[in-house]
């Protein structure tokens, strides 16, 4: 599992245990995000070489 995955979990953990709805709706904004992130594309990075 990867650490962005990992994140997003412990953020719905936290998003259940808040009392406030502002904390909760930041914590299921910060689990989409992480979630973004473990499921982007991976881009291929360009070498030195192939950029001159």
């Amino acid at each position: 599992m990867s650490y962005f995955v990992r994140r997003a979990e412990q953020q719905l953990e936290l998003a259940q245990q808040a009392d406030h709805e502002q904390v909760v709706h930041a914590h299921y904004q910060l689990a989409n995000l992480y979630l973004d992130r473990a499921y982007a594309p991976v881009l291929p990075v360009e070498s030195a070489a192939q950029a001159a």
